[in-house]
């Protein structure tokens, strides 16, 4: 097995390239050889991923955030590679589905005689996967802010999302979306709909607190249109993954997604936003190989 740490030199508040010499010399001590890769543009890695898997059995040690990953695993998806998830990132929220760790020289250290776990993963419209959690309306411009507030020093990713939080509310708007989960059909206004294979997103946000990697299933949190005092009072509830039992809620399970609106909409897909006016999503079983600790 070849071993490459595939850097997104600009996550971490830049410290990317620092981390991954890190971890090269931290496999060093276990007589493990690494080779660095750097990303040098969006989509880099998902090139480097598909041609070295493609090429030969690799483990990737993914260093940045859910971006980052999701690039790695949309190039090594149908191959026998697999990869670790160094959280690196703003958020750094897939990692902490699969790993009781958030020190990288923990997860470095215990991934080194563990076994990839075959792992659930999003297949969407466009030929894009999503590995954590896919979101339309409010919390999808709450990720597209996040930019805004990423350069400030000296502030966690969770306050950064935090920051992010109030700017949107300032807007207040709400999203006319038709809903379909399999068969069921919904079709009226709402705040946000989120589409989870992972249990987080947004810095430790809990949108479907019974989602889970390995089921085969994908889990559908929906949010009514709400005034903005509603969305003050609303959402603590729903970062602590405390919202399920609120009439404004609704949860469900199935194997396929559609979300479709007639104006283009703001979509996050693992922290990465960009805007359409119809997004599929479809589990896909066991489809990735990610070492979980």
């Amino acid at each position: 097995m070849k071993h490459y740490i595939l850097v997104n030199p600009v996550s971490g508040n830049r410290r990317g390239l620092k981390r991954g010499i890190t971890i090269k010399k931290l496999l060093e001590k276990y007589n493990i050889e690494a080779t660095i890769v750097v990303s040098e543009c969006p989509g880099y890695l998902t090139k480097v991923a598909y041609e070295l898997s493609h090429k030969h059995t690799c483990r990737f040690y993914s260093v940045g955030g859910d971006g980052t990953l999701n690039e790695i695993i949309t190039g090594m998806i149908g191959t026998s590679s697999d990869v670790v998830v160094i959280p690196c990132g703003t958020g750094n929220d897939f990692v902490k589905s699969i790993s009781q760790y958030m020190s990288m020289r923990k997860i470095i250290i215990h991934s080194i005689n563990k076994e990839a776990t075959p792992t659930d993963i999003l297949k969407l419209n466009k030929n894009r996967y999503c590995i954590n959690i896919l979101n339309c309306g409010f919390d999808a411009m709450v990720a597209k802010n996040v930019d805004m507030f990423r350069k400030i020093p000296f502030i966690s990713g969770k306050a950064k999302y935090n920051l992010s939080i109030f700017y949107s509310l300032l807007t207040n708007r709400n999203y006319q979306f038709k809903l379909r989960v399999d068969n069921e059909i919904v079709k009226q206004s709402f705040t946000l709909i989120a589409v989870a294979n992972g249990k987080y997103y947004g810095g430790g946000v809990c949108p479907c607190p019974e989602a889970n990697t390995q089921d085969g299933i994908l889990n559908v949190c929906s949010i009514n249109s709400t005034r903005i005092r509603h969305k003050i009072k609303f959402l603590p509830k729903y970062n602590k993954g405390k919202h399920t039992d609120l009439s404004i809620v609704h949860i469900a399970k199935g194997n396929k997604v559609q979300i479709v609106s007639n104006k283009e909409f703001p979509i996050s897909i693992d922290g990465e936003v960009h805007y359409d006016k119809k997004i599929s999503a479809q589990i896909i079983p066991t489809a990735i190989n990610i070492v979980h600790i």
